[in-house]
Parts: C-alpha cells; sequence; structure tokens
C-alpha cells in the first residue's frame, strides 16, 4: 500500500516537475523567490505597515475622543443654554419684583408726604385760628378798655357832671355788657 501511494506520489511529482520545467519554472528560483518575497513582505509590514497601522489606530483614537469631546461640548452648550434661559427667567422675575418694590415705595412716599403736608397745614391753620384768636381776644380787650374811657367820657359829657367811681363803674359795666 506504502508502495502504490509513494508510486503515485512520484508519479504525480515527476508530472509536475515536467509541467513546472515546460513552462520555464524552477523550483529552486521559486523556493528563493518566495523567501525573498517574505522578506519584503515582513521589512514593509515592521517598517512600513506597522507604523502606518499604529498611526491609522492613533488617528482613530484621536477622532474618536475628539467626537465624544464635540458631543459633550454640544451637550454643555445645550445644558448651559437652559443655564441661561433660566438665569433670564429669574433676572426678569427679580426685576420685576425690584419694580414693584420701588412702585410700592414711592407710593408709600408720596402718601407719608401727603398726610405730613396735611398735618403741617392743619397745624398752620391751627396756629392761624389761634394767632387770630389771641388777636381778636386781644383787640377786644383793648376795645372794651377804649369803651370803657369813652362811655366815661361821654357820660360826663352828657351828665355835665364829674362822675364818681362807683357810678362810673355802673356804666361801664353796663356798657360792656351791651357789647
Amino acid at each position: 500500500m506504502f508502495e502504490i501511494e509513494t508510486v503515485v506520489l512520484g508519479s504525480i511529482t515527476d508530472a509536475l516537475v515536467d509541467v513546472l520545467e515546460n513552462f520555464g519554472v524552477h523550483w529552486q528560483l521559486l523556493l528563493i523567490q518566495s523567501l525573498n518575497f517574505l522578506c519584503v513582505v515582513g521589512i514593509l509590514y515592521f517598517f512600513a505597515f506597522k507604523p502606518i497601522l499604529k498611526t491609522m489606530a492613533e488617528r482613530r483614537t484621536k477622532i474618536e475622543s475628539g467626537l465624544r469631546y464635540a458631543e459633550e461640548m454640544r451637550e454643555q452648550l445645550a445644558q448651559s443654554d437652559v443655564t441661561v434661559r433660566e438665569q433670564l427667567l429669574r433676572a426678569r422675575e427679580e426685576a420685576q419684583q425690584i419694580i414693584e418694590a420701588a412702585e410700592q415705595q414711592a407710593q408709600d412716599y408720596a402718601t407719608r408726604q401727603r398726610e405730613e403736608v396735611e398735618r403741617l397745614t392743619q397745624q398752620m391753620i391751627d396756629a392761624a385760628k389761634q394767632s387770630i384768636a389771641d388777636e381778636k381776644t386781644k383787640m377786644m380787650a383793648d376795645l372794651r378798655g377804649e369803651v370803657k374811657g369813652l362811655v366815661a367820657d361821654v357820660a360826663a359829657k352828657v351828665l355835665a357832671r364829674e362822675l364818681s367811681s362807683e357810678e362810673r363803674a355802673h356804666y361801664l359795666d353796663r356798657a360792656v355788657l351791651q357789647l
């Protein structure tokens, strides 16, 4: 059995060698060229393909990290946009509250000023009334004094005599009562 296989393999090998020789292929040259090709492929792999593949991997990593960074920045931008809108809304609300507080303070101030003016005006009116009343009282006292003197002088002239102090007091009291 081994003999048959050896014969078959030998005949196939001889046939293959004949075919290769007919086409001008020598197995020693083919083996050397194959070794040269493997050496060139190894050299290219270590000195060209490997650095190129490494550079491509680094660039892929950088691009992926750049894309992640861009996505993170997009998310942060969206968050900051939301935050800015919220802050603007709060600022508007605070401004509205400040305006309302200022308006209320202005109204309160105007009310206090109006009340103060009314109080001062009333004080001035009361002081003027008191002054007028005091002046009237003084004038009435002065008038009574003068009237008493005039009444005494008129009575003395009418009666053509000098009045006693009792008569004079009696006439003065009656004149004052009638005033």
